[in-house]
């Protein structure tokens, strides 16, 4: 049993060790809630649906959540960097969630929103998306970081 772990604990160790030394990274795309605990989407959840994109593959960014009550509108914030450079831009909530089919005000109750694009840069890309309503309060935030070849 002891030996059984210290195999299985150097074979992780080496894992890593030959990633950090090839400058690779183990997560190649992944999505994570980053809303504050008093954000107003409730059971917040977001996932996509590639985990090892390539330049000209399709990737589906997924939101479900709840609200409690009616969201009039507001602001979307994007803060991206690739490769390391930053970039930042914003836009309207209403227009943002019609693209997905969802209408504006957003009711209360459940959310499933769906938003798919082609990956048309190679490179590693993050990205913090957050949601703000006329009064400035945190609806979601989420964190997606990409990483294609």
């Amino acid at each position: 049993m002891v030996r059984s772990l210290l195999l299985v604990t150097f074979a992780v160790a080496n894992a890593f060790t030959f990633l950090q030394i090839m400058d690779l990274e183990p997560i190649l795309t992944g999505a994570e809630v980053c809303s504050s605990p008093d954000a107003l989407a409730k059971n917040f959840v977001v996932s996509v649906s590639n985990d090892k994109p390539t330049k000209g593959d399709n990737l589906t960014t997924v939101f479900d959540f709840d609200l409690d009550e009616d969201i009039q509108g507001g602001t979307v914030k994007y803060d991206v960097s690739y490769n390391g450079f930053p970039y930042s831009s914003s836009s309207q909530l209403c227009d943002e969630v019609m693209k997905s089919g969802d209408p504006c005000p957003l009711l209360a109750g459940y959310h499933h929103q769906e938003s798919t694009a082609e990956i048309t840069l190679s490179g590693k890309v993050e990205t913090t998306i957050t949601w703000l309503d006329d009064a400035g309060l945190e609806i979601l935030c989420a964190r997606i970081t990409i990483k294609s070849v």
